[in-house]
């Protein structure tokens, strides 16, 4: 929730769009040719990963709506998704507790 309302701040310059299933941040971002967005960056411990944009503002329509793919929740449990996941490669070492990421996975 509180990544939600930081990007809804920093992204408040552009036109609202309707809520689209559980994202309930969404744009009209139609006839636009360039659009710019808070950067995202997922902190870990020892290292940040920036996602680029298409990894979480979304199309969800052919109207030109795009939604902010992230989903707030009440509890202590986050989950980076497939859409955060896209372009790159994903590795968990379970035995030592850690998660690495490299740029240039499966697309």
């Amino acid at each position: 929730i509180a990544l939600r309302d930081a990007f809804r701040l920093g992204a408040s310059h552009l036109k609202k769009a309707p809520e689209f299933s559980l994202f309930d941040t969404c744009f009209d971002l139609s006839g636009l040719t360039e659009v710019k967005v808070p950067t995202v960056v997922l902190h870990f411990r020892g290292a940040d990963v920036s996602l680029p944009a298409t990894n979480y503002l979304i199309p969800v329509d052919n109207s030109g709506s795009f939604c902010f793919a992230f989903a707030g929740t009440m509890s202590g449990l986050s989950i980076i998704g497939n859409i955060q996941q896209q372009g790159f490669r994903v590795v968990y070492d379970l035995a030592s507790s850690r998660v690495g990421f490299a740029p240039r996975g499966c697309v």
